[in-house]
């Protein structure tokens, strides 16, 4: 009871680590309270708002801090994350990695608004693995079946978590080559979705619309551009503070291998 009490504190304490403006102080902080969601989530065994936590930790961990230098590392993050966010779902979503892509299908024709925090950071998480996991067919086999669960959080909650599902879609379609499904305007359209959610506040949004859109669409000009107005931003989401320190650190590295890229 005095545990469940204090979940309430926990979930303040998650936005105020995001608020952080130190990268590294953020990074070396990471691990340990990782590690104190679980020892709590080992005492409530099933409480859905730690897994949560968990979930968006472990996806957030990897993305802002091991994908770069430790993809190995950022591999076994993305999973655990993912299956924290799958252990919050309602049968049948529970069951999405061992379900066909028609099986799986189905079942998110049935998903509710309630279900978009679950099914996203399990799409969240199954995506981040994927992409660092390209060499194997198992992984890459499993795509649509992130594509179909993003896709069912745009069309429940357009905009959800900084427009994430936007930013997935969107990169799914840049990077697809068009023989194979992909949609240079779509993925735009995308991109532009997810950049007006915040009012371009949430600079990972710009990040990775160069990163992704204008690298395929080999647009120089738009790439400089977005990557400039990262660099130029000045803070304006409290709560992204965390995120936009690491984009600005990764639109530097960026604009560095720009004649390389294009």
């Amino acid at each position: 009871m005095a545990l469940r009490m204090a979940v309430p504190m926990l979930d303040k304490g998650a936005l105020a680590f995001y608020a952080e403006t130190d990268p590294a102080l953020a990074r070396d902080a990471f691990p340990s309270q990782l590690k104190l969601l679980e020892g709590l989530l080992q005492n409530d065994p099933g409480n859905a708002r730690i897994q949560r936590l968990l979930a968006e930790g472990f996806g957030g961990y990897a993305f802002l801090f091991l994908e770069d230098a430790e993809p190995e590392r950022a591999k076994g993050a993305y999973l655990r994350g993912r299956d924290y966010a799958l252990a919050t779902l309602r049968a049948p979503l529970k069951g999405l990695p061992a379900m066909t892509l028609e099986a799986a299908g189905e079942s998110l024709k049935g998903a509710r608004p309630a279900d978009v925090p679950g099914l996203f950071w399990t799409g969240y998480g199954w995506g981040g693995w994927i992409n660092l996991s390209k060499d194997t067919p198992e992984a890459v086999a499993d795509l649509p079946k992130v594509v179909a669960i993003m896709q069912a959080v745009h069309r429940l909650s357009p905009g959800y978590y900084y427009g994430g599902a936007e930013l997935f879609l969107g990169s799914y379609d840049a990077v697809r080559p068009r023989m194979l499904g992909g949609d240079p305007a779509k993925a735009q359209a995308f991109f532009e979705a997810a950049v007006h959610a915040t009012g371009g506040h949430f600079l990972t949004s710009k990040l990775l619309y160069a990163q992704y859109y204008a690298v395929a669409a080999q647009d120089a000009d738009l790439f400089k551009r977005l990557l400039g107005e990262v660099l130029e931003a000045t803070p304006e989401m409290p709560l992204a503070r965390l995120a936009n320190a690491v984009a600005k650190q990764r639109a530097r590295r960026l604009l560095e291998k720009v004649d390389e890229l294009f």
